[in-house]
């Protein structure tokens, strides 16, 4: 989980750090950034992006080009410095601590990671208000914990315009968390940072300490909404004003006054902006392990059913604090089994925070807050976030309340008002720290931010925790209240109609008197606030409410009286929106009076009730209940309205647990599904971003050759491009001004074609040249008398080799200017070279370069990190040494492929690296030989480490397995069904034999395929069955060298040997005891074709008849070797017995490489 709020306390020191987080899409707002960033400032910028860890990053060079500030790869310890620009690593995390960089490899997968965050929370703590925190385009939510850091750092935060992010997943995130200080194009954002911190477009040096321009601003805030920010810190409130007069566009305060003088909407703005809305579920571990483990434990001892337990939460914010306590509480009485009443109220004066509490919807972000069992417990999630579930919201109540205007609640449990003093003056706090105590009951918990402290001291709170800021009430009179507020005064140059300019003039006395005229005029009324706390209480209203000695009880529900508390009860459960009224009548007896009374109840703006009570005409024929019958009435109907109530809960939370219970696998699976898509994201995002850069540089390519194109045609030099064969492949029009080349000479040797000079000597120096790889300037007449000097220049290829001469001719005049020209084209073709040198480095595919002495010439960077050696020590390091338990069959192949000249594809080997002896990987492998001309120089090697691939492929031969067994049961049916012909007709019972023979060997053979993925079969898997199991191995000679079958040749020939073997049985050698057969094969190498030659021997048997192998057994031979393997079958009846010989092509047979040969005598 990330940390984002432990945050210095000092004034952090050093520059203006902006810290810019980028994703998918985030290259294109990059370069916009960056093109807008002048030679020179004073800011350190680093760039965290979602990069690929498996690929070297082509960030730092594409961006190079579009700015002058250095741009660096941020390193272990580097310092930050003004001026620069630092990249993150791929595979990399990055953090600033103390003015440096940190980076850490990554121990977390893919869908975890949140870079951005990682960095911007640092930044918040390493920078304070010196931050700047920027979201750029991206999917996904990585950024918005690390905005919300900075911005309670009193940092900067700017978010790029959504119409304008090519993805708006990071920016939209970012925005809804109210955190983004500014919203626009990135090609405009660093005007607006600039001005924020340089005085020559912000504020005046000397308006840093102008109170009066500050006073004068929060003068129109609080006419315009009702809230005094007059105790609010100065340098808290000239940061926010800073920030809108930079997003303005303004340089003197002045002009900022006349704008919002003249503009309402920049008030509201502004006051969105002084209410720092920075909260968190469980913000400071320390503190909630107190809460859970002390604090709530001692709030719940004694407690029951029956109880109520009252929480007050001032400056809520959004919600995520009073939710985080309601949690704890509903674990706590789960454990206890103990179920009070419990009453949450949650304040704020922000009233679309509230709304956004109210509603309990939250981003997918606050799983990095909320812990897992809690998540899944309390939470619904949805595609877009997570929503708090209604048993939870019932705990809480929201409602727009000022902590020091409003009257506060009473009889509080417990207050938790933490990071909200900090933002207030000294006699603001100390104002707050008195309604906290009143507030609170005797030994009441109060909970305080980590830099704040009551003020009041000792006798009013003791230490409950000094380390976690949690302090108990002490016993002693509630402090007094002053809640009174001077009227808003009127500022100047305020637009105002008389009614408004009146009533601002009003004097107190005045005031008074209206007061009385109304509680004169009107019904009795009563305002309660939301928590059903009396707050005001005409002088008619009294009649209706019953008062005790004591400390003032402001709950309304033990005021009132109690013939009318049922009424009001229901009246005060129906919910109803901003100013919708109900009504509810009484009938019964007042004060030993019959009364008829009409409750009204209005909601008012902020969450209050208006209560009417009013008489009316009791109707005629109404029958009362007696005076002495009522208050048992009353009290019976209490009761059983309770039970009911107390059983309905009790249902109610059964149905609920039972719901969640079978929930619970759903929302496991779903989270699951959730992590994977996560990963894929990340994933997806990686290679966005690589696919980005890769498209940059092809442009850059493409641009390169056209520059190249557009160069050499812009030149006006004659120019000849000649190959190694010295015959021509292209030239300039210029060049026919001293050869006379047509467009049909192109593929001619040059010295074919008529020209004007010596081509002779031509010739001899493109030689020279070639052959020394050297340029040559040389001074040529030609035969018209015109003097030139021809510069010839080796016509350099990818791998240093030379592939021809470049021919350039120019008057010697203009040898200096052509001179510079050709020097840029070399460069050009130079820069061509190390671009496609780095992409051979940076391939994904591993690759290497062995000389013919298997020592490793050239390796790039995936290689390296499959055989974890760095590449510079691989040169020179021989093949065997680097592969470890593999270096056998690698310097074999190796060998193979140095005799035979041909290369070795696609072939597995399986073991592990030197450095990592444990790790067994199966790796695919190419071998390949490299040439020069007819000679051999090297061995070129490509590795895929195939390690997944293998599982997976055991997973298809289980299924292959599987498919086995089904065709064997088919083939089970066969013979079942042959089987039953035979009983049906005796007659056949030899075909039927015969028929069942055929098919056994049919299915031998497939069950061999099977194994093999049914690609091919060892050619002495096939003939074992057949012969040497069946006629013993003292009857069965079998030689020849190792070969592999394909599948289409293992069926035929294995049917080709089981007629033979069924003929010898019938006829031949098999019939004779002492008989016997050799089969033999052998690779045909008589310079005309390499196939394989088999012969099939039979002795110790009859003479060989023709007759009886010119049956269907030879016809199915021939159709077997001919027909389906396009071979040769020949038969020789001797007086031995029957000799067969068939030829196979070598395109159905592999030979193994190795030196063994089969034989069944010795194995």
């Amino acid at each position: 989980m990330i940390d984002t709020f432990s945050l210095p306390i000092t004034p952090p020191k050093g520059p203006v750090v902006v810290g810019i987080g980028a994703s998918a899409g985030g290259l294109e707002a990059l370069q916009g950034f960056l093109d807008n960033l002048p030679p020179s400032h004073s800011l350190a910028i680093v760039i965290v992006q979602h990069l690929d860890p498996d690929h070297d990053s082509l960030l730092g060079e594409l961006l190079t080009k579009r700015t002058k500030t250095p741009v660096k790869e941020a390193g272990n310890g580097m310092a930050v410095e003004s001026g620069n620009i630092y990249l993150i690593a791929p595979g990399q995390s990055l953090t600033i601590i103390d003015g440096k960089l940190h980076t850490e490899n990554y121990d977390l997968p893919r869908g975890r990671r949140r870079p951005i965050d990682a960095f911007l929370v640092s930044l918040a703590q390493n920078s304070g208000e010196r931050a700047v925190g920027i979201i750029l385009s991206g999917t996904g939510s990585d950024g918005s914990l690390g905005a919300r850091a900075i911005k309670e750092a009193g940092g900067l935060v700017f978010v790029q315009a959504l119409s304008e992010a090519k993805y708006d997943g990071m920016p939209r995130s970012a925005i809804e968390t109210g955190v983004a200080d500014i919203v626009l194009p990135v090609a405009e954002m660093f005007a607006v940072l600039n001005d924020y911190f340089d005085c020559r477009g912000g504020i005046p040096e000397d308006a840093l300490t102008d109170r009066e321009f500050i006073s004068r601003a929060m003068r129109h805030v609080r006419y315009r909404t009702g809230h005094d920010f007059s105790g609010y810190k100065p340098g808290t409130l000239l940061r926010r004003i800073a920030v809108r007069m930079s997003v303005l566009g303004l340089s003197h305060p002045n002009e900022y006054l006349k704008v919002l003088i003249n503009d309402p909407e920049e008030v509201s703005r502004l006051f969105k902006d002084v209410l720092i809305n920075v909260t968190s579920f469980f913000r400071d571990d320390s503190v909630f392990d107190d809460l859970r483990n002390k604090v709530i434990p001692e709030l719940m001892e004694g407690r029951s059913n029956t109880d109520e337990l009252r929480i007050w939460v001032p400056g809520c914010s959004t919600g995520q604090e009073a939710y985080s306590i309601a949690m704890l509480l509903s674990e706590a009485m789960e454990r206890l089994d103990v179920w009070p009443r419990v009453m949450i109220f949650g304040t704020d004066i922000d009233e679309d925070a509230l709304e956004t509490a109210r509603r309990g919807q939250y981003l997918n972000t606050i799983a990095d807050e909320v812990p897992a069992e809690y998540l899944h417990k309390y939470f619904k999630w949805r595609s877009d976030g997570y929503t708090v579930n209604d048993r939870l919201r019932a705990m809480v109540r929201f409602s727009n309340q000022s902590i020091v205007k409003d009257p506060p609640f009473s009889q509080i449990d417990m207050v938790t008002c933490r990071n909200v003093l900090i933002y207030f003056d000294k006699s603001l706090q100390e104002k707050a720290i008195r309604v906290f105590h009143y507030a609170l009951r005797e030994g009441g918990i109060l909970v305080l931010g980590t830099s704040e402290s009551p003020i009041n001291g000792p006798e009013a709170f003791a230490d409950l925790s000094r380390q976690n800021r949690i302090y108990r009430r002490q016993p002693g009179p509630a402090a007094r209240l002053d809640l009174s507020q001077t009227p808003a005064p009127e500022p100047e140059n305020e637009p105002q109609n008389a009614m408004h300019g009146a009533g601002n003039r009003q004097t107190k006395p005045a005031m008074a008197y209206a007061d009385q005229v109304i509680d004169l005029m009107s019904p009795a009324y009563i305002v309660v606030s939301n928590a059903r706390d009396l707050q005001y209480a005409s002088d008619p209203a009294t009649a209706y409410l019953k008062m005790k000695a004591g400390r003032p009880q402001l709950d309304l529900m033990k005021l009132i009286r109690p013939e009318l508390e049922n009424n009001l009860r229901r009246l005060l459960n129906r919910q109803l929106g901003t100013g919708e009224t109900a009504d509810w009548d009484f009938t019964g007896v007042l004060d030993g009076t019959p009364r008829f009374i009409r409750i009204t109840r209005q909601r008012m703006t902020g969450g209050q009730d208006l209560i009417l009570f009013q008489d009316q005409t009791l109707p005629e024929g109404t029958k009362l209940p007696s005076p002495e019958n009522l208050s048992e009435a009353t009290a019976k109907y209490v009761q059983d309205l309770e039970s009911e109530l107390d059983e309905a809960r009790l249902q109610i939370r059964s149905t609920v647990e039972e719901l969640e219970t079978s929930n619970e696998e759903l929302k496991s699976s779903n989270e699951e599904m959730m992590s994977m898509n996560e990963e894929l994201q990340s994933a997806n995002e990686e290679l966005t971003t690589t696919n980005d850069e890769l498209n940059n540089k092809i442009t850059e390519v493409r641009d390169a050759n056209t520059d190249l194109a557009n160069f050499i045609r812009s030149t006006k030099i004659g120019t000849v491009f000649l190959d190694a064969g010295l015959k021509l492949r292209s030239f300039t029009p210029e060049a026919c001004e001293v050869f006379r080349f047509q467009k049909n000479d192109i593929g001619r040797r040059i010295d074919d074609i008529a020209s004007d000079v010596d081509m002779e000597q031509i010739v001899t120096d493109c030689e020279r040249v070639m052959e020394s790889q050297e340029l040559l300037e040389k001074e040529y007449e030609t035969r018209r008398g015109k003097s030139f000097r021809a510069r010839f220049v080796p016509y350099a290829q990818s791998g240093h080799s030379v592939g021809g001469v470049v021919v350039s001719l120019f008057d010697v005049t203009e040898l200096r200017s052509l001179a510079r020209d050709a020097e840029e084209a070399r460069l050009i073709a130079a820069d061509r070279l190390e671009e496609i040198e780095g992409l051979y480095t940076a391939s994904p595919l591993a690759m290497a370069l062995l000389d013919t002495d298997l020592n490793y010439i050239r390796a790039n960077t995936r290689l390296s990190e499959i055989l974890g050696v760095p590449v510079e020590d691989m040169i020179g390091r021989s093949l065997g040494e680097m592969s470890g338990g593999m270096s056998e069959i690698a310097r074999r192949l190796a060998q193979q492929v140095i005799e035979t000249g041909k290369k070795v594809e696609n072939y597995q080997i399986r073991g592990a690296v030197p450095t990592r002896p444990d790790d067994n990987r199966v790796f695919e492998t190419d071998w390949y030989p490299v040439s020069q001309g007819d000679k051999l120089i090297g061995i070129g090697i490509n590795v895929r480490d195939s390690t997944e691939l293998v599982q997976i492929q055991f997973e298809l031969r289980r299924v292959m397995q599987e498919l086995q067994h089904r065709v064997k049961n088919m083939l089970a049916n066969v013979l079942a069904l042959v089987s039953r012909a035979k009983r049906d007709a005796t007659a056949d019972k030899a075909i039927f034999e015969a028929l069942s023979q055929r098919i056994q060997a049919l299915a031998q053979t497939h069950k061999l395929l099977t194994q093999s993925n049914w690609s091919s079969a060892k050619l002495q898997d096939i003939l074992r069955p057949e012969l040497v199991d069946v006629y013993g191995a003292e009857r069965v000679r079998l030689k020849g060298p190792d070969i592999v079958v394909n599948a289409r040749a293992a069926l035929s020939l294995g049917m080709a040997i089981h007629e033979l073997a069924t003929n010898a049985a019938k006829y031949g050698s098999f019939s004779k005891e002492d008989g016997q057969v050799s089969l033999s094969w052998v690779r045909q190498d008589d310079g005309e074709s390499d196939d394989f030659i088999f012969s099939w021997q039979e002795k110790g048997g009859p003479p060989a008849d023709q007759s009886e192998v010119s049956g269907f057994g030879s016809q199915l031979i021939r159709s077997t070797i001919e027909g389906s393997l396009d071979g040769k079958v020949e038969f020789f009846w001797e007086q031995s017995g029957l000799r067969c010989v068939f030829t196979i092509p070598k395109d159905s047979l592999i030979e193994i490489p190795n030196d063994s040969v089969f034989d069944t005598y010795t194995s």
